[in-house]
């Protein structure tokens, strides 16, 4: 026996493999053969909940916090921060439920999911049935003979309800409603808090009973109402979580934010009862002397008429002694640094959400004050935040959306989300222009546009390469081998590379041109035919890059787009 049997014998052993499981010489074997994988039907081994939890009584699970539904809902509505953060992420993904129309716009598409071949487009028959999908979607399925649009939700309706459930839930559900041949046919958004889980082993399970079984009900008044199958209800989950506890929930960002809610919600009415209750007095009248208890009582109405706060509040305390003196028990809002808590506040809750809070129009200088209303955002700091915020969230719906339905109906295709970069158009235009002066010609350019070849565009607009060129012709009108060394005492125009790059006029095809006589060439005329060729496809590439300059026009949102007419 080897070493490394014996050391698969002891691994085995410790481990407490079974005589049921691959022996170690057929998985050694396959290791050394190498190749992909193939299903199994092995199932883990690991426990996935916890076995001795309370929180599944009435055959479902339960949130394995304090925190209900009914509180997570509170407090998204609340604390104003929280709702100004969801209603701006609402509205944020909402521009972008509806069909895409221009290239750069925003909006959604269901394209092709191999996209690595840029020069290879869609057929007719798959832009067709990518059409067809956009407007299911739109429409959040497909429309009975006499039914409307407006006869239920549409995808911006769908999309702005399941975006609040994420932020506050961490948990949206949607009912796929299926045709007689089981096919995805409408989909409709479902009240979060009322969806749980069922009580069942899912991971131990083969694919049958997987589908055969109750995988989600609806419960309301800890009553279940609707039950729903593997293939009919969709639940999704931002912020998964391997925890033994969590019993497959997510991990909301209201719970994350629990302690900094209820201190914001402590400091925020702290400030509003220093309008209403007045509960710690401002100071304390006191007149020295002796006074009646008559003239003291009558003298206490008429100050509580005329200085008591809104409604009624900050009643100041009057005692009876010598002299009349004022006694000021009252500390400014500056001196105990609420403003400065209540931002702090603010920022660790953006934080969490992933938002920076010039979003929701907090500004705040270099020392973490208020920048006051002339500050103005920070288009640089806006842009990251989208990427830290409001890209993961896209991400997240385009996936549920591709998992329960697209690919489902169609598996070549995926949805989703275009236009989330504004300065896309301007990024793809330098990229081009770079490509098609160091890499890929014109022809290759005009290929991801969709564009029918040019005659001469099998070029890459670039002055060295261009002088190569001429080099290379010249060699060839000559007679010699243009990929022969070049002898002593020649230059193949490397030396003047830095001069042409930076002034590409100086490519002259005469400024090498042999005599008028032709005696040096046999008296033929090839050389200048090959330099009108040259001459010919660089001024003609130089036009089709300056037509592009020209046909740039910026729209009233600012969109730039280019406008050609390629058949002229």
């Amino acid at each position: 026996m080897g070493i490394i049997d014996d050391l698969g014998k002891r691994v085995g052993e410790w481990i407490g493999v079974s005589d049921d499981d691959v022996p170690f010489d057929d998985m050694r074997k396959a290791m050394e053969e190498g190749g992909l994988a193939e299903p199994t039907e092995e199932k883990p081994r690991a426990l996935f909940h916890d076995p001795y939890s309370v929180m599944d009584w009435g055959g479902w699970r339960q949130r394995p916090s304090s925190m209900t539904y009914e509180t997570l809902r509170n407090m998204s509505v609340q604390n104003t921060v929280i709702a100004a953060i969801l209603q701006l992420r609402t509205n944020q993904i909402a521009q972008f439920a509806r069909p895409q129309q221009g290239a750069y716009d925003k909006g959604y598409r269901v394209q092709l999911r191999d996209r690595r071949d840029n020069s290879k487009s869609m057929t007719p028959i798959e832009s067709a049935k990518a059409a067809e999908l956009e407007a299911m979607l739109e429409n959040t399925g497909y429309l009975l003979p006499g039914e409307r649009a407006s006869d239920r939700d549409n995808f911006r309706t769908f999309v702005k309800k399941s975006v609040r459930d994420v932020l506050t839930y961490d948990q949206w559900c949607f009912e796929k409603i299926r045709d007689r041949s089981g096919r995805v046919s409408r989909f409709i958004c479902l009240p979060g808090e009322t969806i749980r889980p069922a009580v069942a082993d899912v991971e131990h399970m083969t694919p049958e009973q997987m589908r055969g079984r109750v995988s989600h009900v609806q419960v309301y008044d800890s009553t279940v109402i609707a039950e729903f199958g593997v293939d009919d209800l969709a639940w999704n989950i931002m912020n998964p979580r391997s925890d033994l506890r969590s019993n497959g929930f997510g991990f909301a960002p209201t719970e994350q934010i629990l302690r900094l809610v209820t201190a914001w919600l402590y400091g925020f009415e702290y400030n509003a009862r220093f309008f209403t209750q007045g509960s710690a007095i401002k100071g304390i009248l006191n007149i020295k002397g002796a006074i009646p208890d008559r003239q003291l009582r009558a003298f206490r109405r008429m100050w509580y008429a005329m200085v008591a706060g809104v409604q009624n509040s900050w009643k100041t305390p009057i005692l009876n002694s010598e002299d009349i003196q004022w006694h000021s028990m009252h500390s400014t809002n500056r001196e105990m640094e609420y403003a400065g808590w209540m931002d702090w506040i603010t920022k660790l809750t953006c934080a969490v959400y992933g938002i920076d809070p010039l979003e929701i129009n907090f500004i705040f200088n270099a020392g973490g004050r208020g920048g006051g209303f002339n500050s103005r955002p920070n288009a640089n700091e806006v842009s990251e935040s989208k990427d830290k915020g409001l890209f993961p969230l896209a991400d997240h719906i385009s996936d549920a959306i591709n998992q329960h339905m697209i690919w489902e109906l169609v598996p070549e295709f995926e949805f989703s989300f275009t236009g989330l970069d504004a300065k896309a158009e301007t990024k793809e235009r330098e990229r081009r222009k770079d490509a098609v002066e160091k890499w890929m010609t014109v022809n290759e350019i005009r290929a991801e546009l969709d564009m029918t070849p040019d005659p001469n565009g099998d070029i890459i607009l670039n002055p060295t390469y261009l002088q190569y060129l001429q080099g290379k012709a010249a060699q060839a009108g000559a007679g010699g081998d243009p990929n022969a060394e070049l002898g002593e005492g020649e230059s193949d125009g490397s030396e003047d590379q830095h001069d042409a790059q930076s002034d590409t006029d100086s490519m002259d095809p005469a400024m090498d041109a042999p005599d008028n006589d032709g005696e040096d060439y046999g008296g033929d005329d090839s050389y200048e035919k090959s330099q009108s060729a040259v001459l010919a496809a660089t001024v003609h590439a130089r036009g089709t890059v300056e037509t592009l300059r020209k046909a740039i026009r910026v729209d009233k949102n600012g969109q730039q787009h280019i406008d050609i007419d390629w058949s002229k």
